[in-house]
């Protein structure tokens, strides 16, 4: 495991306004201050003796059940801010961290940890949080999860509060299921895999966002000295600096501006983020779900074209696999993709056997702002598929901003031909 140091980025000093010609990363997510529930302050509680932290519940609501999410929120908190070295959660004013038992809307779906203030005198953002949890959890490792993802996104309000939805709700997930080894994906990791072509961060649903927090943990499995450490040292190395009376954060330096400096040579002389997000893809294609494939197509004994059924976005990936079964011996692979202008796709062949393991990674080059790339692919003896891989890098114009909700996605078209 390669110890990484991660790099800080500058902060921003300030927010462009709108005519002002500065780089749109400088806007960020709204800055949206939440309410505790109405009346919440009559409602029974219990708190820790080991942590600043105040459970409430609404009424109607089991003691049984309120004593059992003041020991996950225990037991989170002990985690996240312990063995994972994330800051804990600024208190309110009252000096506690206050956990809210609601019948939750579908919006906050198990649970969420909401900003309540910004902190006047800190030198770079900081915020205090607090949390709401659904009452209905069924105490036990769901419940543990619940609560370690609120501890988390509230160290991350805390630590790096103009941190866009879709990177916050990904990292604290991936944190989350550091402190809680019981949990799976389960679903959310099902629909991350099933819409591979979407962004990484897109913060379009809750459960997919989740299921995001797969790419974190691998980038720190992968390039992390200790597990938690990539998801942490994003959160204290992009610090933020944003106006008083601001309605937006500033929104850079971003995680990835960090990632991208980071792991610059990471995976090699010249390698850079592009590399990162190739790799990737390619072993999110041979987890466990795998991911749905664009194509599934039989040996090409003619030369035949593929066009991508979804666009792909910046960070997203498409699959093309191929079957070598019917292909004659010392078969030949041809592939030839070509793709829209203005973004910049990286490509991989990748040989798979018959139960589905990787025999061979190979990277088809191209030029930096090309938009075409070209492969013969050969022996392919003992192979039992190919799986082709095309990974939207991002564009050719700016670096990838998580901040801009105008991700432009890119088609593709792939010429396949067995020989």
């Amino acid at each position: 495991m390669l110890a990484l140091a991660l790099a800080v980025v500058p902060p921003a000093e300030a927010e462009p306004s709108a005519g002002s010609g500065g780089h749109a990363a400088l806007v960020g997510p709204e800055i949206e201050a939440g309410a505790p529930p109405p009346g919440a302050g009559t409602w029974e509680r219990a708190c820790s003796i080991r942590h600043r932290i105040c459970v409430h519940a609404a009424p109607g609501t089991a003691a049984t059940t309120l004593l059992a999410t003041l020991a996950s929120a225990d037991r989170g908190w002990e985690v996240v801010t312990g063995a994972l070295a994330a800051p804990a959660p600024d208190p309110e004013v009252d000096g506690a961290w206050h956990v809210y038992l609601v019948d939750a809307p579908a919006a906050i779906d198990g649970s969420a940890a909401l900003l309540v203030s910004q902190d006047p005198v800190a030198r770079f953002d900081r915020a205090s949080s607090f949390a709401l949890v659904d009452r209905r959890i069924v105490p036990g490792c769901a419940l543990d999860l619940a609560l370690a993802r609120a501890v988390a996104r509230a160290s991350l309000w805390r630590t790096a509060p103009a941190t866009d939805e879709g990177s916050a709700r990904a990292e604290s997930e991936a944190l989350a299921r550091l402190a809680v080894p019981c949990a799976g994906g389960g679903n959310d990791l099902d629909e991350f895999q099933a819409e591979p072509e979407r962004g990484l961060v897109d913060p379009a649903t809750a459960s997919f966002g989740r299921g995001a927090g797969e790419f974190f943990d691998w980038v720190d499995a992968t390039f992390g000295a200790e597990p938690g450490a990539i998801v942490t040292g994003l959160w204290a190395l992009a610090p933020t600096r944003t106006p008083a009376r601001a309605w937006r954060w500033t929104g850079s330096p971003t995680g990835f501006d960090v990632l991208t400096v980071s792991l610059q040579g990471a995976l090699g002389t010249d390698s850079n983020l592009d590399d990162v997000l190739a790799l990737f893809a390619v072993d999110r294609a041979l987890a466990t779900p795998p991911t749905r494939a664009a194509w599934h197509v039989p040996w090409p004994a003619k030369a035949r074209r593929f066009a991508s059924p979804v666009a792909v976005s910046p960070t997203g990936a498409s699959y093309v696999l191929v079957d070598v079964v019917g292909a004659p011996p010392d078969a030949r692979l041809r592939m030839e993709a070509v793709w829209e202008d203005f973004g910049r796709m990286r490509w991989s062949v990748v040989k798979l056997d018959a139960a589905g393991r990787a025999m061979a990674i190979v990277p088809v080059t191209s030029l930096h702002l090309a938009t075409t790339a070209s492969m013969t692919v050969e022996l392919l003896e003992g192979v039992d598929r190919v799986l082709i891989v095309g990974v939207n890098v991002g564009s050719t114009e700016h670096a990838f901003d998580p901040d801009q909700g105008e991700w432009e996605p890119h088609g593709w078209l792939l010429t396949l031909e067995g020989g």
